[in-house]
Formats: structure tokens, C-alpha cells, sequence
């Protein structure tokens, strides 16, 4: 026999309020400690959402003075370095940096992004390399690109041996930047003719080369 069959209304509302009684702080406790956690993320999304709208607003500012470096540096500098928006900002700036003749300030630009995204990063290191080799510092853009595995990163690497005067090391770069594009692009002819300028010969598409 369940417990409700013993008990007439009357006793039934003395258990329930002597239970709330022993029960009632707790349970508004933790309706309250709830109900905070559900505006405290709430709170948290909105101003998530508010933050990248301001970041945004911010970096299109920046960017958009970027035709002026000199001009655009201060505000920029006012980005996160570690930001996806500041990495991005630096490197339009440091576009510009280069289009101005600056290369010294382009490569300080460069420098300063520290981003957890590996595509970036790499973009950026070799970015850096390429400046490093006009600036004078060929042996410093091989160290810089050493540990990547990309098309670009190989090239560079070609490019700083070239200019160090190794035309077997700047073949074998080269080389393997080949394998790593795409047969018939702009970026693979380009490629084929800096092998062949320090004394390669292009091998046939699609055939691995050592």
C-alpha cells in the first residue's frame, strides 16, 4: 500500500510543508545559483558578441589606412598581436610597409604577430624570410622557414641559397617546392624558371624528384 493511501489531505499538506521547511533553503539555493549560472553565460555571450564587433569595427579602421603606414602603424600597434585581427592588420600593414620601400619596418611588423594559427604562422614566417633575404640576411630566412613543409617555405629556402650563391642547395629546394604545387600554375612556373636560372633542369610533372 503506497504511503499517500494513509495519509487524508490534511496530513499529506503537513509533509509536504514540514519537507519544505527542512529542504526549502537549499532548493532556492540552488534555484538561485542556476539562474545565475544562465545569466552569467548569457552576460558572457553578449559581451563575446560585443567584443568581436568592436574588434572588427576597430581593425576595418585600421586597415582601411593602411595606404598610409606611418599613419596606420600607431593604431595597429593597438591591436592584439595575438589576435586573428591583429595578425591580420599587420600583415595588410606590412604589405603596404614593402609597396612604401620600407622593408625594414615591414619585417618589425611581421615579427611582432604571435597567433596560435599554424596557417598563419607559416604564412608569416616566410613572409619574414622573404624580407630577411632583401634586407641582406639569406642564412637567417633559411633558419626562419626551416622547420615548415610547404611550397612557400621550399621556395624561400631556394631563393636565400641562391642568393648565398649554393646552386645545388637552391636546386634541391626548388625541387621540392615543385612537388608541392599544383602542374600548370603561375606559382609553379615561377618556380621552374628560378630552377633552371641556377643551373636545374625541371623535371617532368607529376615525377618525384630527390
Amino acid at each position: 500500500m503506497a504511503i499517500d493511501d494513509l495519509l487524508d489531505e490534511h496530513e499529506q499538506g503537513e509533509v509536504v510543508r514540514n519537507w519544505l521547511r527542512r529542504n526549502g533553503a537549499s532548493i532556492l539555493t540552488g534555484i538561485l545559483i542556476g539562474l545565475a549560472m544562465i545569466m552569467g553565460w548569457k552576460w558572457w555571450q553578449a559581451k563575446q558578441a560585443s567584443d568581436a564587433s568592436a574588434r572588427a569595427q576597430q581593425f576595418e579602421a585600421q586597415v582601411a589606412n593602411t595606404a598610409d603606414p606611418a599613419k596606420a602603424a600607431a593604431g595597429i600597434a593597438k591591436l592584439p598581436a595575438d589576435s586573428m585581427y591583429g595578425a591580420l592588420a599587420r600583415m595588410q600593414l606590412a604589405r603596404s610597409q614593402v609597396d612604401a620601400g620600407k622593408s625594414a619596418d615591414a619585417l618589425a611588423t611581421l615579427k611582432q604577430i604571435q597567433v596560435k594559427d599554424a596557417g598563419i604562422m607559416s604564412t608569416v614566417q616566410v613572409r619574414i624570410a622573404r624580407l630577411l633575404i632583401e634586407t641582406g640576411k639569406p642564412q637567417e630566412a633559411i633558419t626562419t622557414v626551416k622547420a615548415l613543409d610547404s611550397a612557400g617555405a621550399f621556395e624561400v629556402t631556394g631563393d636565400a641559397y641562391a642568393r648565398l650563391g649554393k646552386n645545388a642547395e637552391a636546386q634541391a629546394a626548388y625541387k621540392r617546392a615543385l612537388t608541392a604545387m599544383e602542374v600548370g600554375s603561375n606559382a609553379r612556373a615561377i618556380v621552374e624558371l628560378k630552377l633552371e636560372d641556377v643551373g636545374g633542369q625541371v623535371p617532368n610533372a607529376g615525377v618525384a624528384t630527390s
